[in-house]
């Protein structure tokens, strides 16, 4: 454990990226949200009617804006670690479940943000200006524990998925990340081929547990491949 424990420091090394950059995001996300909202007030919009509200609160802003970035982050936190890692005497075992470690915290830290930024947005009549960010249907419809999850898990399981690319790009080079993008592709397109009558009943009967369930097993999945990719992956 103390070996696991040592690599989530080592990922935490770069706190600029790990810590400074997620805030940064979602700051920024605020920022043209109230640019946003400025904007339409200069157009005489009514920003105070429910109609308004509605209307902004169907925006994924704060749940778009970041993803990409995490699964980036989960890349390079298995490419430019792992040789280091191993230099050092760490077993792979214990590298996986550190970076799984590195990832459950980065997720919860994100999580974490993410409340305080609703907390304050509600303090202040959304920004100020009825900018709505976190206050939103996808994010959470203004629950703390609901905003908290949805931004802690979709924050996992990115960066875990980041992590698989990571792990087959050591162990197979690019041609892990390509096969394993068109093995994902063809398996999405064949479940929309098979699910197509059906998609409209199972989207009305899903629910936003139903959706952070499948993320998490995505993410548990992941880690498992990780590890997997590992096992026999070339300290370059």
């Amino acid at each position: 454990m103390k070996r696991a424990l040592a690599v989530t420091r080592l990922q935490f090394n770069k706190k600029l990226i790990t810590l400074g950059v997620p805030a940064m995001i979602l700051a920024l996300v605020v920022l043209v949200s109230v640019i946003i909202a400025l904007t339409m007030q200069r157009f005489g919009v009514d920003t105070t009617t429910p109609e308004y509200a509605d209307g902004f609160k169907m925006s994924g802003g704060a749940v778009y804006s970041i993803p990409g970035f995490l699964v980036y982050l989960g890349v390079q936190a298995v490419s430019l670690t792992f040789p280091f890692a191993m230099s050092l005497g760490t077993t792979r075992r214990s590298y996986a479940l550190g970076t799984a470690l590195f990832y459950a915290l980065q997720a919860f830290y994100v999580g974490l943000i993410s409340v305080v930024l609703l907390g304050i947005e509600k303090l202040t009549g959304h920004w100020f200006v009825g900018a709505y960010v976190f206050d939103t249907h996808m994010a959470g419809e203004g629950n703390f524990v609901k905003v908290f999850l949805t931004m802690t898990v979709m924050t996992f399981v990115a960066l875990c998925v980041g992590g698989v690319f990571g792990g087959l790009f050591l162990r197979l080079g690019s041609k892990g990340p390509l096969a394993l993008s068109i093995a994902l592709v063809l398996v999405l397109a064949l479940l929309l081929l098979f699910l197509a009558p059906q998609l409209a009943a199972i989207a009305a009967a899903t629910t936003r547990w139903h959706i952070l369930g499948v993320l998490s097993a995505i993410a548990l999945a992941s880690v498992g491949g990780l590890y997997l990719a590992l096992r026999r992956a070339t300290v370059r």
